[in-house]
């Protein structure tokens, strides 16, 4: 019987699935890793109430071994998950962060539909906290003391290249990837496995 490695928490994105990871998952199950696919409900709460409601209650669940670290990749919104819980509680067996088109610094699609009532119904109550507004939630969160490798889409379209940095990433990499697809090419499972095993892309 094989020895399980470390931990691996994945979050989708807004208006998404756990199944959109599925191939990460996959991948990373082969590796070795155990791997937490997280689905939450991203239309219909905040992005507070997930990280307290959703994320938590599955790392207690799901990561009982304090002796093995916990590791998180991500897909956009999940990125801003995962910043506010870990800015909010400590994790002794914290591992690396992988973020996928984060919007860090919000996104401008967010601007334009939330200002727009029925699209904030439709759309949920996370639309409004991912704006480029300077006081918006990602913009709130304390900067990073853990090791965060973060993968931006070239072709994006929702959440701009620029936006997606952090102060004091440890690695920064741009594909040629829309945003909705980024965690299924290759070259971006690639170098989430190197990250994850190394801290580099």
């Amino acid at each position: 019987m094989t020895t399980k490695k470390d931990y691996v928490v994945l979050l989708h994105g807004f208006w998404r699935s756990a199944r959109s990871m599925k191939t990460l998952e996959k991948v990373l199950v082969k590796d070795g890793y155990e791997v937490i696919n997280i689905d939450y409900p991203s239309k219909e709460q905040t992005i507070e109430s997930i990280s307290n409601d959703y994320l938590k209650k599955n790392l207690n669940e799901n990561c009982p071994d304090k002796k093995r670290k916990i590791n998180f990749v991500t897909h956009s919104m999940g990125g801003i998950i995962v910043r506010h819980f870990l800015a909010n509680n400590k994790l002794k067996n914290l591992g690396r962060v992988v973020m996928l088109a984060p919007p860090n610094s919000g996104s401008k699609m967010a601007d334009v539909f939330s200002k727009f009532e029925i699209a904030n119904n439709i759309l949920g109550p996370a639309l409004r906290q991912l704006t480029t507004h300077k006081k918006s939630l990602p913009k709130s969160i304390p900067t990073p003391d853990y090791e965060v490798g973060i993968i931006a889409g070239k072709f994006d379209g929702k959440v701009s290249i620029k936006s997606t940095k952090l102060v004091g990433m440890k690695d920064f990499l741009v594909v040629p990837s829309a945003h909705s697809f980024i965690m299924n090419w290759d070259d971006v499972i690639l170098a989430v496995r190197k990250f994850l095993k190394n801290g580099k892309f």
